[in-house]
């Protein structure tokens, strides 16, 4: 089973996906757990605070590390009950390595643990990289609010290479990547009076020719 640990001020913005469809039977069936914790929890004051103006200025604030430290610490301790774990801590940056399917596989095929630090606001006190040897992901060329749709994204797409969580395995690779277009029933769907038909190769039942079909298609794209 693989464990992910997602460290986030919103775990209830996380959960509802996290708990639906796929990923929660994914859950159901032991084959990846999903954990969240709260900096908030440990910030140490009566405020739940866990943010700061940066120094030196600049606009917004600034995750600080303390908070995020004490609770990967306790996610540290925890993991580190289990015999022969291995754990990945990643965080989320625009300028890091670039998350694909293929960092996925490599994830759930080294790693018993995966913790994902959710940021928010101008970012994290790099520290808090530093100490834990965190790397740097980004699943696309663009910046968002915060770091929980990024710690999702990397869930999904880790979790469909386990072997189990998809009723057909071979799905990971057939119903993503093999070609860009799929079609179902009805064979010819009549909308706004007009006729949209299905591939004729597709209906025909030679294999050879619907998959040179399919590879063709994938290279168009």
């Amino acid at each position: 089973m693989i464990r992910f640990h997602i460290v986030t001020i919103f775990p209830d913005a996380v959960r509802p996906y996290m708990d639906a469809s796929i990923l929660g039977r994914a859950q159901e069936g032991k084959y990846i757990s999903i954990s969240y914790a709260d900096p908030r929890a440990l910030s140490g004051n009566k405020w739940g605070k866990v943010d700061d103006r940066p120094y030196a200025g600049g606009p917004g604030m600034v995750m600080m590390a303390e908070p995020l430290l004490r609770t990967l610490e306790k996610i540290a301790k925890g993991i580190a009950k289990r015999k022969n774990s291995k754990t990945k801590v990643i965080l989320f940056s625009p300028s890091g390595k670039q998350f694909t399917n293929v960092y996925a596989k490599q994830l759930v095929s080294k790693y018993t643990d995966i913790v994902l630090i959710a940021g928010r606001y101008e970012g994290i006190d790099a520290r808090v990289k530093k100490i834990f040897k965190a790397e740097e992901v980004s699943v696309g060329p663009f910046v968002l609010t915060g770091g929980e749709v990024p710690a999702m994204v990397v869930v999904d797409a880790c979790a469909r290479q386990i072997e189990g969580v998809l009723g057909k395995f071979e799905s990971v690779e057939e119903s993503r990547t093999a070609s860009p277009e799929v079609y179902t029933r009805p064979e010819v769907l009549k909308w706004k009076g007009k006729s949209y038909k299905v591939p004729p190769v597709l209906l025909g039942g030679d294999h050879k020719k619907i998959e040179e079909w399919r590879q063709s298609k994938k290279g168009s794209n």
